[in-house]
Formats: structure tokens, C-alpha cells, sequence
């Protein structure tokens, strides 16, 4: 699970358990999802979602590994389903508006840029008293980008469903062997140690180093050839033609798998002070893959 253009949620103090939940499973499954609040209406945080998880964790017992179960399935059913519109309300307004830095579910789509998730894992989970849990979880991400993370799931008590509320970047695990490029970002830049980077496996691992006063991100593109970061604001791009490989979703690393050779375009879409996208002051570079 990768999303998000705003700063990551610290959960450095959440504990983690030993109880786990098998890999998601292969067969498709219906997407079950909240209503979409009426376009142009404000997001509505509750309290209780900025404050969760609340309490002391405790080891969750069967039915509540049941319900945490059904609900990632559910959202990577959503997700998988391609309508990102409707998968969305599964983010909570707390988790839209603090790590996302959006104002409203319709803008959502273009930050998760066809998020699909594969080979989902539980590895750890807390269950807390206010009915959160927090979860500890591998998957494949767009089908090229190996995501570790720690996320929070909160029960929303307006439709019941719980919905992810908080993510925080663990260390992703790194294929081997790959090609590494050293990435440093800043106002306004991407510089690269190298622009050519031979991969003849489709692996590589790009090493982020967040050198700026504001908070920046890595959010790696495949265009139409000839096409550059610039032609997105310009409309020379289209959301469609622009294919999201990663986004670092605050994590130190972007662990890449399957990358086949080619021209590849990183941006960076968090709005700086003027609320401009740092892609609009020229946060953008290219690399190239080569076998």
C-alpha cells in the first residue's frame, strides 16, 4: 500500500505482536465500500480518528482477526477493481486530509495514480480498545515496488467499515542482486548521481535522501516517449498515459522489481508554499534503464 503526498504519521510507539494472518487470497472477491460524500462537500475528520489507535494494544483473538481480514481483502478488492474513486472512502478523512494533503475524495484518484496491490501479507497486528488495529504488512505495489509498512485501521462508527488511517514507511526489503541509484531532493530538485543505470534482471533500488527544508517525495513515472515531467502540467500527458512504477510514501528506499528497460520520470507533487506542486518550481528528473 502505497499512497500519499503529505508527511507520514509517526507510529513509532505502537508495539508489535506476535499474532499474523496469512497471505491475502488469490480468488476476486466484490468490493463492498462506503458511499461517496456529495462532490464539493468538506471532509468531516471525527476526533476519535486522529486520535486512534487509543489505548493499550492487546493480542487480538479470532473474531477480531476475522473482521481485520475481511477488510484488507476487501480494500485490495477495491483497489484491484479499478474504480480508485469508490476504493477511496476505505481511507478515512483524517488519513485524506494529514497524509495525503487533500481536501476531498474526488482528489484521490490522481494521488494514487492506479495503485494495485498483490501478495499482501499480514505480518504483525495489535488490536487496541477503541476498535483500531494496527497492522505491519508487505505487498507489491503497482507491480514494481516491494512495500513495507505500518498501517493503522480505524473503525468508522458513521458506516462501520474500518478504513486506513495512519501509514508509516518500515525498511523495504531490497532484491538482489540490483542496480542502486542515490537520489538527492530539495527545493526544488532531483539530483542524480546517474542517469543511465544498467538492470538486466528489472530489478533496482533508488536511495532517497530528503536534503530540503520542506518534506518532499519520489514518485517514479513511465511516460509516452519524448514526454518529460513538465508535459503533465501542461496537459501534454494525460493521468492515463502517465504509469506510476512507486511512490515512496515517506519510506527511505523505492525496492523496485520487474522494471523493463526504458525512460523513467520522477516528480514530486507536493504543494509548496505558493500551493503549487513542487513538479510546477521543476521537481523532476529522468533516468534510463538499460538491460
Amino acid at each position: 500500500m502505497a499512497v500519499g503526498t503529505g508527511a507520514a504519521l509517526c507510529l513509532s510507539a505502537v508495539p508489535a505482536s506476535a499474532a499474523s494472518a496469512p497471505a491475502a487470497p488469490a480468488h476476486h472477491q466484490t468490493c463492498a465500500e462506503p458511499p461517496l460524500p456529495p462532490q464539493g462537500a468538506p471532509l468531516v475528520v471525527d476526533p476519535s480518528s486522529a486520535a486512534a489507535p487509543a489505548g493499550l494494544p492487546h493480542r487480538p483473538d479470532r473474531a477480531e482477526l476475522v473482521r481485520l481480514r475481511a477488510a484488507v481483502d476487501n480494500y485490495v478488492a477495491c483497489l484491484d477493481g479499478g474504480d480508485q474513486l469508490h476504493a477511496a472512502t476505505l481511507f478515512s478523512p483524517y488519513f485524506v486530509e494529514s497524509f495525503m494533503g487533500q481536501q476531498s475524495y474526488y482528489q484521490v484518484p490522481a494521488i494514487l495514480g492506479g495503485l494495485t496491490v498483490a501478495d499482501l501479507r499480514i505480518d504483525a497486528v495489535d488490536a487496541y480498545a477503541d476498535g483500531s488495529f494496527v497492522t505491519e504488512v508487505h505487498y507489491l505495489a503497482y507491480g514494481h515496488r516491494l512495500a513495507h509498512e505500518r498501517l493503522v485501521w480505524w473503525p468508522d462508527p458513521a458506516d462501520g467499515f474500518l478504513k486506513v488511517d495512519g501509514l508509516q514507511a518500515l525498511a523495504s526489503p531490497i532484491p538482489h542482486p540490483s542496480a542502486t541509484l542515490n537520489v538527492r531532493m530539495g527545493e526544488y530538485f532531483f539530483d542524480l548521481d546517474r542517469h543511465r543505470l544498467r538492470a538486466p534482471h528489472g530489478d533496482l533500488v533508488l536511495r532517497l535522501n530528503d536534503v530540503g527544508r520542506e518534506r518532499h517525495e519520489a514518485i517514479l513515472l513511465r511516460l509516452p516517449p519524448g514526454k518529460t515531467g513538465a508535459d503533465i502540467l501542461t496537459g501534454g500527458v494525460t493521468q492515463d498515459q502517465a504509469v506510476t512504477i512507486g511512490q515512496d510514501n515517506g519510506a527511505q528506499e523505492l525496492s523496485l522489481v520487474n522494471v523493463r528497460p526504458g525512460v523513467y520520470t520522477l516528480v514530486d507533487f507536493i504543494p509548496a508554499p505558493d500551493g503549487l506542486p513542487h513538479l510546477a518550481h521543476g521537481q523532476t528528473a529522468q533516468f534510463t534503464v538499460v538491460p
